[in-house]
């Protein structure tokens, strides 16, 4: 009988470890770790967010030539490659949407508004195209900037549904062909409107 006793207390001893390992293992972590939080979650992007937005068109745009900078923010990361020589731009956010986005957060931060205020630093801007596919669209403006005529690219990609990517590019109205080739490479299935 002593010994039925003395195998129940260590079996038992050993269930409950098993479970305090368990327990501490699979603990969530707090909010200290997870940063900021809105009412939805966590808004200050992720090492991976970065990584990722840093990554993006890095093969193409050759450091020699494009002089990048970046920030990261609350709810985003701008990325910013200057080539001065050939007048050239590319401007890309990857955004964060801690409760998600639907077609009316879209409507609003892509609208006319939105636009007005994302070409502010130019003389002028025309729409010329629009067009989209499954989670990718496009839009095509006409820009002058100091008297000079440029041509642009504004890509908005649903990454996920908390994230959205966008990348614009600009170049001088005399660069066409070099839009369209930075275009197949950044987005080929969508490089331009047809």
């Amino acid at each position: 009988m002593h010994r039925q006793h003395y195998r129940f207390w260590v079996a038992l001893f050993f269930a409950a470890c098993v479970l305090v390992m368990l327990a501490a293992c699979s603990g969530s972590p707090s909010a200290e770790d997870a940063g900021p939080v809105d009412d939805c979650g966590p808004y200050e992007p992720t090492e991976q967010d970065v990584e990722k937005t840093l990554e993006f068109g890095a093969k193409i745009f050759a450091p020699g030539e494009w002089i990048r900078s970046y920030t990261v923010e609350p709810y985003k990361i701008s990325l910013t490659r200057r080539n001065d020589p050939q007048k050239s731009l590319e401007y890309v956010e990857y955004l964060i949407f801690t409760c998600g986005y639907g077609q009316s957060e879209l409507d609003s931060y892509f609208g006319d508004e939105g636009f007005k205020v994302i070409f502010s630093d130019y003389e002028s801007y025309a729409a010329t195209n629009f067009c989209e596919i499954t989670s990718l669209t496009l839009y095509e403006y006409d820009l002058v900037d100091e008297g000079n005529p440029l041509l642009a690219r504004y890509w908005v990609k649903q990454d996920s549904d908390t994230r959205i990517l966008v990348n614009m590019l600009v170049v001088p109205e005399t660069a066409r062909a070099s839009l369209d080739d930075y275009s197949r490479q950044l987005f080929p299935e969508l490089p331009a409107c047809p």
